[in-house]
């Protein structure tokens, strides 16, 4: 079985999401249970465990809409056309959301983590999410990403492009990433105490 080749800002984000994978998974593995659960800020922060539960969930609410907006986009006979790339507002949105972060939001009620949930299900939730942005970003580029939408989950009066929406996605990850790695080095990091996890 044979595959066409992504265009190369599809291949881009595809390369982005292999990435988020392989540090997320490393900094778990990096981590003894009292480091992933630890919460900084005396408390008020979130925890590793946290930041990749985020993640794992904003990424299936969001994936989800923007698989939508594909199907929808199908069926009206959208055809691919021109570099996959947000427009002027969707750009701005997701140099927004890139690390170091500047200015923090809250998270939509949908995507606030669980105060304490099983190492395993985060990762496999984390994993499984990006299995399917990567089905996503595949099936992107048989329609024209660039101009066809979808309705944003949390804002719902806002559309996004497909491309705008799968930008958002591999930015969101650096943030909630960096954030995770700034963890480690937040005042009162648990140090190695207990037996690190695979």
């Amino acid at each position: 079985m044979s595959f066409m080749p992504l265009p190369p800002e599809l291949q881009r984000l595809v390369d982005e999401i292999d990435d988020a994978d392989r540090r997320g998974n490393q900094i778990a593995a990096s981590c003894t249970d009292e480091q992933f659960y630890w919460c900084p800020r005396e408390g008020q922060g979130w925890s590793i465990a946290q930041c990749l539960d985020h993640l794992g969930t904003m990424n299936d609410v969001y994936g989800k809409a923007i698989k939508s907006g594909i199907e929808r986009a199908r069926q009206r006979g959208s055809k691919p056309r021109g570099p996959v790339k947000p427009g002027y507002l969707g750009g701005k949105f997701v140099r927004s959301l890139e690390p170091p972060v500047k200015h923090r939001s809250r998270a939509p009620r949908q995507g606030i983590p669980a105060v304490k949930k099983e190492r395993q299900i985060i990762l496999d939730q984390y994993r499984a999410a990006h299995d399917r942005v990567r089905e996503l970003i595949a099936d992107a580029a048989a329609v024209d990403a660039s101009r066809a939408r979808f309705r944003n989950p949390f804002i719902p009066l806002i559309r996004f492009s497909i491309a705008t929406g799968l930008f958002v996605i591999a930015a969101h990850d650096r943030r909630h990433l960096w954030q995770a790695e700034q963890v480690r080095q937040a005042p009162g990091f648990p140090g190695p105490s207990s037996t690190v996890r695979g």
